[in-house]
């Protein structure tokens, strides 16, 4: 790690823990100042610094935290964090980000508990259509899925979920059948998911 690099993570750690008043636009790039470029060791050591601003009360501050811990950082460890923003926070596509995010982390993880988080979001018929699309589209992610691109960009309705695949996620969960395979041609996937995500932030 260079200099300037070491000096400018110094920076923005101070800022964001910094008492004083600062304004949101200062935050947010001192969130991507850290995250960018990725190194997992910075991220999971100033990880609990931007994990304060999840409860920020501007939804662009809180936006980048999901990102930072969730959809950039995949850390398990913020998993029901982000799972509480998909549920409860103030703005939808905030609420849609974070579940598209928890599919970043179970891309790792392969949690059932998270799995079962995801699938219930995907089939409450009471949700946003974003939202629901989101958390599916984290699921095709999850397991590499070609779909996932179209879910995420609005491409394809909600009613198009596979429900082969729906079912073979509760299977596994309840302990009934084997983990679905995951798709081994996801590379372009990946490459497409992740210039999406940059999109967002």
């Amino acid at each position: 790690m260079t200099n300037e690099r070491i000096a400018a993570i110094t920076a923005a750690r101070h800022l964001l823990e910094s008492n004083a008043s600062v304004d949101s636009e200062q935050i947010c790039s001192a969130i991507v100042c850290i995250g960018k470029p990725y190194d997992s060791e910075v991220i999971e050591a100033l990880a609990a610094i931007v994990g304060k601003y999840l409860d920020h009360p501007d939804h662009v501050v809180r936006h980048q935290a999901v990102w930072f811990l969730g959809s950039w950082g995949h850390l398990p460890e913020y998993a029901s964090r982000i799972r509480d923003a998909a549920c409860m926070d103030s703005e939808v596509d905030n609420r849609a980000f974070a579940a598209k995010s928890l599919g970043s982390i179970l891309k790792l993880t392969k949690d059932p508990s998270l799995t079962r988080n995801l699938l219930a979001f995907v089939e409450d018929e009471r949700e946003t259509v974003e939202v629901r699309s989101s958390a599916y589209s984290g699921l095709l992610y999850a397991w590499n899925r070609d779909e996932a691109f179209a879910f995420l960009l609005g491409d394809k309705a909600i009613s198009e979920v596979d429900r082969e695949f729906i079912m073979k996620l509760h299977g596994w969960v309840q302990g009934k059948m084997e983990m679905p395979p995951v798709n081994p041609s996801g590379g372009v996937l990946r490459s497409l998911f992740h210039a999406v995500r940059a999109d967002l932030i």
